[in-house]
């Protein structure tokens, strides 16, 4: 009896904790910065994973906060990408570091310069 009690009590428990979490995930829109993140990757043509990672080691705080700023703020993707260009370029920059020279950063270098340049023009 009591351990029936027990295990109904933690399963409780864990539905709740699944329950807050869903819902802070919801309010606080990590899950719309993630889906506008994908799309940002798919515009450069970059592997998703690749893209948050690199977006991750190139902002200061959550990567996805960012991410649902921008879209709340009813940028193009465009502009998005551009507003992050400082940010993604620190991310190369900040991975390179890390593993050494890597195909997939390369081949990012050239359009975050290009993203680069179009955030430092007027």
């Amino acid at each position: 009896m009591f351990s029936t009690i027990l295990i109904w009590t933690l399963c409780l428990g864990a539905l709740a904790v699944v329950v807050i979490w869903a819902y802070v995930w919801k309010v606080m829109g990590y899950g719309k910065g993630k889906a506008f993140g994908d799309r940002l990757a798919d515009q450069l043509g970059w592997k998703r994973n690749f893209f948050h990672s690199v977006l991750e080691n190139g902002v200061t705080g959550p990567s996805l906060s960012v991410l649902n700023f921008l879209e709340s703020a009813d940028m193009t993707k465009r502009q998005a990408l551009i507003e992050l260009a400082p940010s993604l370029d620190r991310g190369l920059m900040s991975l390179e570091a890390r593993f050494g020279p890597q195909p997939m950063i390369e081949n990012a270098k050239p359009q975050v310069a290009a993203l680069i340049a179009e955030w430092e023009a007027p």
